[in-house]
C-alpha cells in the first residue's frame, strides 16, 4: 500500500488538534544530496539539534543540518551519527560532572544512550510533513499526554502490540530518535532539560519518534477511534456523578446481566 504521508500528518493533526506541525527527519550520506532540498535553510550558526526541531516544527521550515551547524562536544551530532564523542565525554566526566553523582554514575549513562552508527550519515534535513520536500527516515511529533495516549491508542488499534518506552534522563533526542532509528519502532519519551532550556519545549509536551509506516498505522487507528467517539479533547464526565451513565452501550449491557 502506498503511504501518502501527507494526508495522514494532516489527518493526525487535526484529529488530535495539534499545537505544533509534525516533522520528519531525512539522513543523507552526501551533504550535497540534501543541498538539493527545495528551499533548504540553514541555521546561520552553531546550535543545539533540539533549537532545529522547534523551529521546524513551530514555522513550518525545512531545516539542515551537518557537524559543523551543531555545538561542538554537544550530545547532538553524536546521537545523529555526525560525530565522535570525545573521550572525556565517553568516560563520564562530562555528565558526571553536572547530573550524576560521580564520574562512574557518568559513565553508566554514556554506555546506555543510543546513537546511529557514527560515519553513517553526514547530513540531516528536517521539516514539515505537508511540505512534501524531504523523505523522511523519521517522523517526529509532539503534544501533551492526552494526545499522545491517543497516538498511542491510534498505533495499537490494529495488530495490537504493548509498547516499551525508554528515560535516560538527560536526552530525550537520542530516546525518540536513535532509539527508533535504531528499532524501527514507536519511541515515545519525556523530553528533557536540554530540550526544555534551548528547544523551548513547553512543560506539557511528550515527544514521540515514529517510523514513516507507523504514521499510517496511526492515522487509520485514530480514525476509527474518533467514529467511536473517542477523541481529542477528552470530554470530561465529573468526579461526583455515576460513571455508569458515561460508560459505553456494551459495558452497560454486560453491567446489568450481574
Amino acid at each position: 500500500m502506498t503511504v501518502n504521508l501527507k494526508d495522514e500528518a494532516e489527518a493526525i493533526e487535526k484529529i488530535l488538534r495539534l499545537r505544533t506541525f509534525i516533522v520528519g527527519l531525512q539522513f543523507f550520506e552526501k551533504a550535497e544530496d540534501m543541498e538539493r532540498i527545495k528551499k533548504l535553510k540553514r541555521p546561520g550558526g552553531r546550535r543545539v539539534f533540539c533549537q532545529i526541531i522547534t523551529t521546524a516544527r513551530t514555522y513550518g521550515w525545512t531545516i539542515g543540518v551537518t557537524q559543523e551547524d551543531l555545538i561542538k562536544n554537544s550530545f547532538c551530532p553524536a546521537m545523529l551519527g555526525l560525530y565522535e564523542r570525545p573521550e572525556f565525554m565517553r568516560d563520564g566526566t562530562y555528565k558526571g560532572a553536572i547530573w550524576f553523582e560521580n564520574k562512574e554514575d557518568g559513565k553508566k549513562y554514556e554506555d546506555s544512550i543510543p546513537v546511529i552508527p557514527l560515519g553513517k550519515f553526514h547530513a540531516v534535513a528536517i521539516g514539515p510533513i505537508f511540505s512534501e520536500r524531504i523523505n523522511p527516515d523519521i517522523i517526529l511529533i509532539y503534544g501533551n499526554p492526552a494526545q499522545m495516549i491517543l497516538m498511542v491508542n491510534g498505533l495499537q488499534w490494529k495488530d495490537y502490540e504493548r509498547l516499551t518506552f525508554y528515560c535516560a534522563g538527560e536526552s530525550s533526542c537520542a530516546d525518540a530518535i536513535a532509539q527508533c532509528y535504531l528499532s524501527r519502532k514507536p519511541s515515545l519519551t519525556i523530553p528533557c532539560y536540554g530540550e526544555r532550556r534551548f528547544g523551548h519545549v513547553q512543560d506539557d509536551e511528550l515527544v514521540i519518534a515514529l517510523p514513516p509506516d507507523s504514521l499510517r498505522k496511526a492515522a487509520e487507528g485514530l480514525k476509527k477511534l474518533a467514529e467511536k467517539g473517542i477523541r481529542y479533547p477528552v470530554p470530561f464526565f465529573g468526579v461526583q456523578t455515576d460513571p455508569n451513565e458515561g460508560m459505553p452501550d456494551i459495558f452497560k449491557y454486560y453491567h446489568l446481566l450481574k
